[in-house]
């Protein structure tokens, strides 16, 4: 079973849960005003390996590992944040450990850079040209599973000198987060998923490019493969077709997806002052 079949099958299953708005979403708050239950995170769905055989994902990871996008100064102000918490003279920390192998808690505590994959107007459009050449406009297993996601990084090792007044980062851990979601961001369109029926998903060109470039676009179902039989007729579906669906059943569960990590020796350490 691909995936993404595999991880719809696990959202329709589930018990209900979901974010009213966008800060809860960022926060894990669901609609009782309470944090995600323990089973609405998936750590075991998502491998790297999978993940790093489509093109575009194994880029951003490469992307991610240079110098000069570990150390922007936005990452390095997350760096210096989370490192002064845990300082200790003449010492060498794995964060990992420190969150006692809990890889949520090394995100919330550890975590400073990402690489978007789909996540940028010129990804998207790459991305629904190379399906339109490619796969007859299907979404691929990768984009049905994650959508647009990140790839995250961390820290790994880091080494106190004496005083504890510089750090030096010599490991990073990289990882996916990703919220299986069917949330709209506040005053946006609804979505498009594609056009649906009981067997398969079709994308409809001009109903695909218009989500990308933020155009309003009217919803119809459409006929595939010559006369219009149930099998060939194709209904449209939104973010908010789910979202109507969980309130007519009162089930389908939002979840956080975390793939399992790697670790990544730097080739050129990098170090922060605390002075």
């Amino acid at each position: 079973m691909p995936v993404s079949a595999r991880l719809m099958e696990r959202w329709f299953a589930g018990a209900l849960n979901y974010s009213p708005t966008d800060k809860d979403e960022a926060l894990c708050i669901n609609q009782d005003g309470q944090p995600y239950p323990p089973d609405m995170y998936d750590m075991t769905s998502i491998k790297l390996e999978w993940i790093l055989k489509y093109p575009r994902a194994q880029a951003q990871y490469m992307a991610l590992q240079q110098r000069e996008r570990l150390t922007t100064p936005r990452a390095v102000e997350s760096l210096h944040k989370c490192l002064s918490r845990v300082r200790t003279p003449d010492t060498t920390i794995d964060a990992l450990a420190l969150c006692n192998g809990d890889l949520t808690e090394l995100h919330k505590r550890f975590q400073f850079q990402f690489a978007g994959v789909e996540s940028t107007f010129g990804q998207k459009l790459d991305e629904f040209l190379l399906k339109r050449l490619t796969n007859s406009g299907l979404p691929d297993d990768l984009t049905g599973a994650l959508g647009s996601f990140n790839i995250y990084a961390a820290v790994a090792y880091a080494e106190f000198n004496r005083e504890a007044r510089r750090a030096t980062v010599t490991s990073i851990y990289l990882y996916v987060r990703d919220s299986y979601t069917f949330s709209d961001r506040s005053h946006d369109q609804s979505q498009y998923l594609g056009h649906w029926n009981h067997k398969r998903v079709v994308l409809v060109p001009a109903a695909a490019a218009a989500g990308i470039v933020g155009i309003r676009w009217l919803d119809y179902p459409v006929v595939v493969e010559g006369r219009r039989s149930r099998d060939n007729i194709y209904y449209p579906t939104r973010n908010r077709s789910f979202r109507e669906w969980q309130q007519r059943h009162r089930r389908g569960g939002d979840f956080i997806i975390f793939s399992d990590y790697r670790c990544v020796t730097l080739p050129q350490p990098i170090e922060i002052d605390f002075s």
